[in-house]
Order: structure tokens, then C-alpha cells, then sequence
């Protein structure tokens, strides 16, 4: 596929995708949820017995859809990532987030890293001091409202793939971040503010 056209395209599709899959990953995590138990429980007591207190085939199920979906997640986000190198290569210029013209809402960052801490889950994900966030989890320019709503999220994808966009000279860099507990204080070791576009 050398056509930028075609490119540009097939990204429009499978960011698309991937968004329906992170709409579904919230969900398949709620209902996870709402059975008290996590990723990785266990569903049998400290006997051995199959716990009671949960419906471990409702569980099971979940876990192996959650497992399902994060996998495709990755496949696409690998797959975005080469189209991405595979049009800048093709057009040999910058490829900013206006040429792309991907998806309504994706040509306005909503928010501004001002700080990354060393060691930290945001500079493991190659998170850099001046990145324009366009995209962060489910969060963009057209639902973003406050810092509040990333803060949330980030709680809710604890040691959990968070995809996310980035401004970076003009050229869309698509990274995962994980947040987590590390030496520093908070889960994603960065400062975010949000900016008015």
C-alpha cells in the first residue's frame, strides 16, 4: 500500500476499531468489576473450593473477552504505528495530525505534558516535555473536560495499556502508557495541563 490516500484510509479504519475496542475493554471492566473481583483474583477459597461469592463461569468469561480484546488492541495499534512510518516514508514530510485528517475530533490536543519524572511509567512509555495530547485512552478534544476525567481513568487502567496520541513537532506519535504504583508519587510520574486550542 504505497498510496497515501489509501493510507490515510486505512488509518481513519482502524483507529475507528480501536476505539469501538476500548469502548468495549471500559465495559467488559465494569462488569469485572461489579463481580468484585479483578484480572487476577482467585476464584477458589483458601480450601481450594470454587468461591461462592461470585459466578466464576460469568468471571471466567470475562477475563478471557478482557484478554481477547487487549490483544486485538495491541495487534492494531502495532498495525496503526507501521501506517503512520509507512506514510511519512511516502510523503517524506513531517506527517502532522491536519494532513492526516483521521477523525473529527483528533486535530485539537486538549492538554500539554509539562513534566516527566525519571524512571517513571510516563517516561518508560516515551512520554516527552512539550507533547500535545490529542488522544488519551477514550478521552479527546470533543469529550475531554477536565483533568478530572484522565485522573479517573487512569485509576480505572492500573497496570492497564492506555493508548495515546501525541503531537510531537507536528508528526502524530502514537504511544501505550501503563499507569502503575513506582518510587514517585502518583501512577503516571507527569504533569498535564490542560490548553486552549
Amino acid at each position: 500500500m504505497d498510496n497515501p490516500e489509501n493510507i490515510r484510509s486505512n488509518l481513519a479504519s482502524l483507529m475507528c476499531k480501536r476505539d469501538v475496542l476500548e469502548a468495549e475493554l471500559i465495559n467488559l471492566h465494569s462488569l469485572l468489576r461489579e463481580q468484585n473481583v479483578s484480572m487476577t483474583d482467585p476464584l477458589v477459597d483458601g480450601e481450594g473450593y470454587p468461591r461462592s461469592d461470585i459466578d466464576i463461569y460469568a468471571v471466567r468469561h470475562l477475563r478471557h473477552e478482557i484478554i481477547c480484546k487487549e490483544n486485538d488492541c495491541k495487534a492494531l495499534t502495532k498495525e496503526i504505528e507501521q501506517n503512520l512510518y509507512a506514510l511519512h516514508a511516502e510523503e517524506k514530510v513531517s506527517t502532522s495530525l491536519a494532513s492526516l485528517n483521521i477523525q473529527q475530533g483528533y486535530s485539537k490536543p486538549f492538554a500539554r505534558v509539562d513534566l516527566v519524572d525519571q524512571n517513571s511509567p510516563a517516561q518508560k512509555a516515551d512520554l516527552r516535555v512539550g507533547d500535545l495530547i490529542v488522544k488519551f485512552g477514550t478521552l479527546k478534544y470533543r469529550n475531554f473536560e477536565n483533568l478530572s476525567a484522565v485522573a479517573r481513568l487512569v485509576t480505572e487502567n492500573l497496570r492497564k495499556p492506555i493508548h495515546v496520541s501525541v503531537l510531537r513537532s507536528e508528526e502524530l506519535v502514537p504511544l501505550i502508557l501503563i499507569p502503575d504504583q513506582w518510587s514517585g508519587n502518583g501512577y503516571l510520574g507527569c504533569r498535564i495541563i490542560p490548553i486552549n486550542v
